[in-house]
């Protein structure tokens, strides 16, 4: 008798337990999928305030300001480029990096309404590239911008080569990256 009520008390508890042990399993796949919700907002809002800094350094370095005399209207407002002296400079004295630089170029990318290639660029990235080209050209005890690598319109050049053959370029280096901690060889 003793056996049986301990059998009996014992799948009871278990079956509570069990019970519990579910119901605490849901609360907890549920706060997860609302912190998992949470992350992919923050995600979404820290890709959006990284595009508009980049948007505003892109209109910053090359655009000269806005025709005052145009309406407010999207289609109206007409933009003046700056000259390539005029964004060197300001490469210069903002102390843009590569990185810089490279988040401005993939965005005029992204932001353009045909493939780029060096044969077909956008007047945005020719300037920028231009502009790149005679701040490499400045010696590097001349060059106030120390942040600057001297390396910077070769490397932007090399990405419009291979995006105009359809290829990314962050994917070869990570081949690469790959090959060399492994030891791959290229046999062709």
């Amino acid at each position: 008798s003793d056996l049986a009520r301990l059998t009996s008390s014992g799948t009871a508890t278990s079956a509570e337990d069990a019970l519990a042990l579910l119901s605490e399993a849901k609360a907890l796949r549920q706060e997860a999928s609302m912190l998992q919700e949470q992350l992919n907002r923050e995600k979404e809002e820290r890709i959006r305030k990284e595009r508009e800094k980049v948007d505003n350094l892109i209109d910053l370095l090359l655009f000269h300001g806005m025709n005052p005399e145009s309406n407010t209207s999207e289609e109206s407002k007409q933009q003046l480029l700056h000259t390539e002296e005029q964004v060197a400079q300001l490469l210069i004295s903002k102390r843009m990096s590569f990185d810089m630089v490279n988040q401005c170029f993939d965005r005029i990318v992204e932001q353009a309404n045909r493939p780029q290639s060096i044969d077909s660029c956008s007047p945005l990235l020719s300037l920028l590239l231009d502009a790149a080209c005679q701040v490499d050209c400045i010696e590097r005890k001349e060059n106030p911008n120390k942040r600057w690598n001297g390396r910077v319109e070769r490397d932007l050049r090399k990405k419009l080569f291979v995006l105009g053959y359809g290829i990314r370029i962050e994917d070869v280096q990570k081949k690469d990256a790959i090959r060399s901690i492994t030891g791959e060889k290229d046999y062709f």
